[in-house]
């Protein structure tokens, strides 16, 4: 569902109850955009937040942007086709979970994903290519403007939807939970995105990427010299997982891939798996067994 489309319509732009009718069709979902991401006071509700979202659909800048998105974006129909094959293989490994409602929108670059009820939103002005001209005038840095590009809708989305699944399991306040967990995740991304590249998968370029393989062995060894993986600071310890144009981190050198975390947890999490092979991606995923999982994973990359 394009709901910027149906927000900008001019067909309908002029009726009365134009928006009383978005807020109708769209929920919860229109709530939350109204709300959390327009900043619209809850005391326009009543009116389908009328008078705000005028003065936004109204707004120059903002009607530039709709027609910039639509020039990028005039259909949908590949990400429509991508995001059916990895619902149906969702759907397979997670039977009883309910598929997600889709939903584009645009919010003046504040939101590129974000999960509402039984909706995914995918914020298509956050996917404009890297070389859009107002990416750098936003202070976006080079490393993030690299991403911001519509190969990442995907990835990004399945990513998404994840989150919204699992993130509950992070009690844990562990090094080695959070690293786990992330590895969960991206293993997640590569069962119902076959197709796609590591590179999408993980936020590098294909040179970060080869670092990260060809360094495996290196970033274990640190990890355990320095004592990171029984951490509870996160203070200490988010530099692994933080993106940017390298892992900021003590004794990791700066041409390695950032996130650096996040790759190792992935590689332990696809031992485990090669080790439990009548494991589903459901046992997988419902599992939060951190020492268990690390434990039979017997990683020992050289």
């Amino acid at each position: 569902m394009r709901f910027e489309q149906d927000l900008f319509d001019p067909n309908t732009l002029n009726n009365p109850n134009h928006y009383k009718n978005l807020q109708k069709k769209y929920g919860p979902f229109y709530q939350v955009f109204a709300q959390d991401m327009l900043n619209i006071s809850e005391e326009e509700q009543a009116y389908g937040f009328q008078p705000s979202m005028s003065k936004f659909v109204g707004f120059p800048a903002i009607k530039q942007l709709k027609f910039e998105v639509d020039s990028v974006f005039p259909q949908l129909t590949e990400l429509e086709t991508t995001l059916a094959k990895a619902m149906d293989i969702y759907k397979t490994e997670f039977p009883k979970t309910n598929i997600p409602c889709f939903v584009t929108f645009i919010s003046e670059f504040g939101y590129a994903q974000v999960n509402v009820d039984t909706v995914v939103g995918i914020g298509l002005d956050m996917y404009l290519g890297s070389n859009y001209a107002l990416y750098p005038a936003l202070e976006f840095p080079d490393f993030m403007a690299q991403k911001l590009r519509k190969e990442y809708i995907l990835p990004n989305t399945i990513k998404s939807i994840g989150i919204g699944q699992f993130e509950s399991q992070l009690i844990d306040k562990r090094f080695m939970a959070m690293m786990l967990f992330e590895g969960k995740l991206r293993y997640f991304m590569k069962e119902l995105l076959p197709q796609v590249h590591d590179s999408l998968i993980f936020g590098y370029s294909p040179i970060q990427l080869n670092w990260a393989q060809e360094n495996e062995g290196m970033v274990w060894k640190h990890l355990i010299e320095s004592k990171m993986l029984l951490s509870v600071n996160p203070s200490q310890y988010m530099r692994y997982f933080n993106d940017g144009p390298f892992t900021i981190a003590t004794g990791v050198p700066q041409e390695s891939a950032p996130a650096i975390g996040i790759y190792t947890g992935y590689k332990i999490i696809c031992k485990y798996m090669e080790n439990k092979q009548s494991a589903s991606l459901k046992d997988l995923m419902l599992n939060a067994n951190w020492d268990e999982i690390l434990r039979d994973s017997n990683y020992r990359p050289k």
